[in-house]
């Protein structure tokens, strides 16, 4: 390794390094010659990275200062009108069963309701003047005659009861078996405050009992009696019906 410790230029360092490089073309660099080329090109390295970093400081120094950005100022909000919502109309809980809907118009028959249009009342044509004639005088029919064009009400037949009617009244052995499940919601919620557990008891309790006289008066004592408002008087009526079956 060269110890000539003599300050060269870069030009001198590139110089050296060019003559190194063509020797080891040629194979005539040797170990002395390849340490002095290593250093060599490490001081070249060492005073580029000087010059790169003076350069970069003098770069900043004589780059104007960045303006502050200007703040756009906030956009104020419209207040917006806040909508007045109209209260719903009461509603009331109907827990009676459903019945049979009312009948509906069908879509023909409304489109013929709107086709009859009234006609314009056309002028009524003077008829000719007829010839007098004398009324006829009307005949009063004889007994016999009159009782045949009206026979007697009471002499026809009788219709049979159909077998929807002969159900209605048959008797009921099982109260909780003869009352269907919309029935049962109705009754819990309009004769015994919404207790389920109240009906059930007194479901068995009407089941158990030996008259009608009996039935009827633990139904008024026990519930009727205990309502905490009064109750759809249907729902009473339809009960009372099917407890007085229970016992018929």
């Amino acid at each position: 390794m060269a110890t000539d410790k003599a300050f060269r230029t870069m030009n001198e360092l590139v110089s050296a390094l060019a003559k190194a490089e063509r020797e080891l073309g040629q194979g005539a660099l040797g170990l002395e010659g390849l340490e002095q080329a290593c250093g060599d090109a490490r001081e070249l390295y060492e005073r580029l990275v000087i010059l790169r970093h003076k350069a970069r400081e003098a770069a900043v120094q004589m780059a104007p200062a960045p303006a502050p950005p200007s703040t756009p100022p906030a956009p104020t909000k419209k207040e917006e009108p806040v909508p007045v919502v109209a209260e719903p109309p009461a509603m009331r809980l109907d827990t009676r069963p459903p019945e049979t809907a009312p009948r509906q118009v069908s879509l023909i028959e409304a489109i013929e309701a709107t086709e009859q249009v009234p006609e314009e009342e056309a002028p009524t044509p003077i008829a000719p003047a007829a010839p007098q004639v004398e009324p006829l005088k009307a005949t009063v029919p004889t007994e016999p005659a009159r009782e045949m064009a009206s026979p007697n009400a009471a002499s026809l037949p009788k219709s049979a009861p159909t077998l929807a009617e002969k159900l209605e009244k048959a008797s009921i052995n099982d109260l909780s078996k003869a009352i269907s499940l919309s029935h049962k919601f109705w009754f819990v919620a309009e004769l015994f405050n919404g207790d389920r557990i109240t009906y059930d008891k007194t479901i068995e309790r009407l089941n158990a009992l030996a008259s009608h006289a009996e039935a009827q008066g633990y139904l008024q004592a026990e519930v009727l009696d205990k309502l905490k408002k009064p109750a759809d008087p249907e729902a009473v009526a339809t009960f009372q019906e099917l407890v007085k079956r229970r016992y018929a």
